[in-house]
Order: structure tokens, then sequence, then C-alpha cells
């Protein structure tokens, strides 16, 4: 069975935030206001829109399952960087998203682990032996998840190699995020990454890296796992908790 692993904080996210609406009662008196059902409405025909479009591209005729990834409100990466998304502490949701996911969690099968992301949880799954999968989302970070994957922003279609995930895990720990507030290495950008990764794509490389910025191992290692999107060995299934990351 395939299983259409769907990015669903993005996809409520996305739905709730157009169906917000400004409202002005005269003078400066304004309030916001969102239709739910619209909302609902909205993520209905996206996952129907998507999960057509996936089975047609790979022309796949089998048994499916929808499983909409959700995070958790506890972080387990905050535990490790504490300043990690601490930039979107003062920004809200959506007013009609907590409504809209109930609902969500109400009607399609969903997945949701304690202290962890939905990007992490899509990863679990993605990476589960003997697991045929397809990801669905607009978030660049997936690179680093070895699976299909479909950008239903872009509308394209590519699949990451595990050696190419291990390459882009090591590339977001020398450019860091600054959506996710963690650094990486200062100074690093895309270029230089990539300049400093293509001829030698190993931990000794990012470790040099941040070493010529006087950062130590211990802190390139925190970046390391902050960035991280875990995969199926990334999980400890027996004590519920995540594995963090080590360099072979």
């Amino acid at each position: 069975m395939l299983k259409i692993l769907f990015d669903a904080d993005m996809l409520i996210f996305r739905a709730c935030s157009a169906a917000e609406t400004p409202i002005n009662w005269g003078g400066d008196l304004w309030t916001l206001h969102a239709d739910a059902a619209e909302a609902k409405g909205a993520v209905d025909d996206m996952v129907q829109t998507i999960v057509d479009k996936v089975l047609n591209h790979y022309d796949y005729k089998g048994e499916y399952e929808i499983v909409m990834c959700l995070s958790d409100t506890e972080n387990f990466r905050k535990t490790i960087l504490p300043t990690y998304k601490l930039n979107r502490a003062s920004k809200r949701k959506p007013i009609c998203y907590p409504s809209v996911k109930e609902w969500v969690e109400e009607n399609f099968t969903t997945c949701q682990i304690p202290t962890l992301e939905a990007d992490d949880c899509v990863g679990i799954l993605a990476t589960t032996p003997n697991t045929k999968a397809v990801v669905v989302s607009g978030d660049k970070d997936f690179k680093t998840i070895p699976a299909r994957f479909y950008n239903f922003l872009s509308d394209t279609y590519y699949e990451t190699t595990t050696k190419e995930a291990d390459y882009y895990h090591l590339f977001q720990t020398l450019v860091g995020d600054t959506a996710d507030n963690y650094k990486g290495c200062p100074g690093c950008g895309a270029v230089g990454a990539k300049k400093l990764l293509d001829p030698a794509p190993t931990w000794e490389t990012v470790v040099n890296a941040f070493a010529k910025k006087n950062i130590s191992e211990g802190e390139a290692l925190t970046q390391a796992r902050v960035a991280r999107i875990l995969r199926y060995e990334d999980y400890d299934f027996k004590n519920h908790k995540p594995i963090l990351w080590c360099p072979n």
C-alpha cells in the first residue's frame, strides 16, 4: 500500500490564513473574521486534488492511505537549543487553526508524536522499512529525508537518495535556517556551504568550517541536531523519544 504523507501543519495553516477576512465596522474599529467551514472545505479540496495528481503522476492504481502529519505542542529541539523557533513566539496562528486542526484529527488518519514536529512524523513514516511513500509539502527542509516528494506549491516531483539527504543535512547545518532560528556556521551561506561540501561532504568538513570561526565541535553538533529531520532510525520506539543525531 502506498502512503501519501501530508505536512498537515502547512496545509491547515494555508487554508486557515486564506479564510481570514478583515472587517471595518466604521471608523477605526476593525475585526478579523474567519469561516472555519470554508477552511475545512479548502483542506478537503486540496487533499483530494493533490492525491489525484500524485496517483496520476506515479501511475499508481493500487490501495493507498492518506496520513496527515501534525506537530505536537512540545518540541524536543528546544531542549537542545532553547532559542529554536523562539522568533515565532509572538506570531499568531490563523484564528480558526485550532478548530480546523481538530476537524482534521476527526476526519483523517493522523500522525502526531509527543515532542516531535510534523516534519519528523513525515520523516519517520517515509523511511520506515518496507514502506512505499510519497511526501507532500512545500517545505525545502524535506530534502534531508531520503524519499519521494511532491511539492504542491511549485507543482514539482523529485526523489532524494540517502546520499543526497545526508549531504543536505550537512548543508543545512552549515547555512542554518533563519525561519527556525538556528544560525548554522556564521558567514557560511549556500554558495560557501556548497563549495565546502561538494568535494568533501563529511562531518569533518563541517567541524573545520565551525573551527575557523572559533566555534567548537559541540556547538556544531547542536546545530546538526536541530537541523536533522528524524528518520526511522532516529526514533526510539520502545522508550518513545528521539535519538539525537551523532556523526559516524
